[in-house]
């Protein structure tokens, strides 16, 4: 199977390194500013005391890759419309597209453009960053959640499902990957947005009373809303997901990361999100609301004080 991973960063890069390594045809889509790097030095990744370095195809361009059975969508949400305006040459009826970012409709998103598609749905369960441009640092974790939209078990989606396990890569086949968002959804809407409102690592989040008070609260709306559509999220999945976040200590969130860097966040599809389909599904979320409201007024003190 030949692959094309849009975007190599924390996540598309590691993935794709991880496919590599076993063997599997995969290139890369990547920015004009990550172009040269990837052509001179390769892709790094550090991984558990041990380092890969490769040198892919890349290209700005996805004609130059040849033909692809699988495109993954790697960037981050914001950065969707752009991703498929550069994809649109290559896709055909026949063309898979996995999508493994963060929020809940990117594969709406995709669908939209592309009607026909042969769209799957994807969690990345990750913690990872980019050290530099070429150089991505593997932190913990790393498994995936692929399914129909449709919750139905295909050949297809089996097929990738076997493709990522044999290549070292912890995957299960959901039957509902839209509660798998939802939930990973609670998992980013506690600790990117708090992150940046404590200005620093999950440990400021987890040693903190009031923050994890917080927490909850931004987790009861999310369980309430995702209710109201009729996904059934655990109201103790909160504590397992703090119990797991415990070994993630010292680690500073993607939205932090890009808060840090003068980047966009994705807090418009994480809390913000979960705002707008409140309104839409005439379920209160002020803790969301002000949430949102807060990393939206910090990015903007930053950028101005910058």
């Amino acid at each position: 199977m030949n692959i094309l991973i849009v975007g190599a960063g924390g996540v598309g890069g590691y993935y794709g390194a991880v496919l590599m390594k076993a063997g599997v045809n995969v290139s890369f889509l990547v920015t004009p500013r990550s172009l040269p790097i990837l052509q001179s030095k390769g892709l790094t990744v550090k991984s558990k005391g041990e380092v890969w370095n490769f040198k892919p195809p890349v290209s700005t361009n996805p004609e130059d890759l040849g033909p692809c059975d699988l495109i993954i969508i790697a960037v981050k949400r914001y950065d969707t419309e752009k991703a498929l305006d550069t994809i649109q040459s290559v896709v055909s009826k026949d063309t898979m597209i996995l999508t493994i970012q963060n929020g809940i409709d990117g594969e709406e998103e995709i669908l939209h453009r592309f009607p026909d598609a042969n769209v799957l749905g994807g969690v990345a369960f990750l913690a990872s960053k980019i050290e530099e441009p070429g150089i991505i640092s593997h932190i913990g974790a790393g498994s995936l959640g692929i399914g129909e939209l449709d919750g139905s078990e295909s050949e297809r989606a089996r097929s990738l499902v076997d493709l990522f396990k044999n290549a070292g890569i912890p995957t299960r086949l959901s039957r509902n990957i839209y509660k798998t968002k939802w939930e990973k959804l609670c998992w980013n809407s506690v600790f990117n947005p708090l992150s940046v409102i404590l200005n620093g690592p999950l440990d400021n989040i987890l040693d903190s009373k009031d923050a994890l008070d917080v927490a909850y609260k931004i987790f009861e709306e999310i369980r309430l809303l995702a209710e109201k559509k009729g996904i059934s999220i655990d109201s103790g999945l909160m504590d397992e997901q703090i119990n797991v976040t415990q070994k993630l200590r010292g680690y500073h969130t993607s939205m932090y990361e890009d808060f840090s860097k003068g980047k966009p966040t994705e807090i418009d599809y994480f809390n913000g999100y979960v705002c707008r389909e409140g309104v839409r599904s005439n379920v209160a979320t002020p803790v969301n609301y002000t949430v949102t409201s807060l990393v939206k007024a910090i990015i903007f003190r930053h950028k101005t004080a910058g």
